[in-house]
């Protein structure tokens, strides 16, 4: 099996690596249906059918994720002969964080990832990307957020008393941070992207990444400054569990102002 010099010892080899139309494609299946779902089902299917459109695309949004773990099993029942623990770990860099320095593998690493997490959370804050949205809102209009796509607009009456949110939001979480978005970009890809991409597969990842929140398009400029950091991480302790921790610290976030919003206190 044909394997490039120098690699890290958990890299895939050169024969495994995907090609860029198997990059592209994976891409695609999950990029088109959360598009398609935002830009066309909302606006000429639901709006007209509905008093409260921001619930119903907070499902219709959680359904195109668990689509993407879908689309991720998939894959790796696929890929993965045997389909054993052993052989999801190998692929999908399921082990320790190794640190680069030293080479040691820990779990204590992943503080690591929590205290960049913060770093980024507190440069988000501080909103200089913000300049690029507005530039892009402002050259085309069309593209701003409309009320229904933006998560702060369910603090509404209607969602007070709902507490079955909160079961699509343990999905929603799930999906998103764990077995579906997050797995698709650090875990299937990034693994595979070295073949097409070298050295600058992180960046690669990154403007993936980014292109691929069509439903959030109206924040995609900033995304194309940043969103590199996840893969970066990534790949530099090779674990997946990283830039799981490093994502999925936003549901720290969702799992509090849920249920305020619910309790009717936001």
């Amino acid at each position: 099996m044909s394997t490039s010099p120098h690699l890290h010892d958990r890299d895939l080899p050169d024969a495994e690596q995907y090609r860029l139309w198997q990059i592209l494609g994976i891409w695609a299946a999950i990029t088109v249906p959360m598009g398609v779902n935002l830009w066309w089902v909302m606006p000429n299917v639901i709006l007209g059918n509905t008093s409260v459109p921001g619930i119903v695309y907070l499902l219709t949004a959680t359904a195109g994720l668990v689509w993407q773990a879908v689309v991720a099993f998939i894959i790796l029942k696929r890929e993965v002969r045997p389909f054993t623990w052993t052989g999801l770990k190998r692929r999908l860099w399921l082990d320790k964080p190794q640190s680069p320095r030293t080479g040691r593998a820990s779990w204590r690493l992943l503080w690591w990832a929590v205290v960049l997490a913060v770093v980024y959370l507190a440069v988000s804050m501080t909103e200089v990307l913000e300049p690029l949205n507005e530039a892009l809102t402002r050259v085309f209009p069309a593209l701003s957020a409309p009320d229904y796509a933006l998560i702060e607009n369910l603090a509404i009456p209607d969602v007070v008393g709902a507490w079955w949110l909160m079961a699509v939001l343990l999905v929603l979480i799930l999906c998103n941070y764990l077995i579906g978005e997050e797995l698709i970009f650090r875990g299937i890809l990034l693994p595979k992207m070295r073949g097409v991409f070298g050295k600058w597969d992180v960046l690669a990842n990154g403007v993936l990444f980014a292109t691929y929140h069509v439903h959030l398009i109206w924040a995609v400029p900033a995304m194309l400054v940043t969103d590199w950091v996840y893969a970066w991480i990534a790949k530099r302790y090779r674990s997946y569990w990283m830039a799981v921790v490093f994502h999925g610290l936003d549901a720290v976030f969702l799992l509090v102002l849920f249920p305020l919003a619910i309790l009717g206190l936001l």
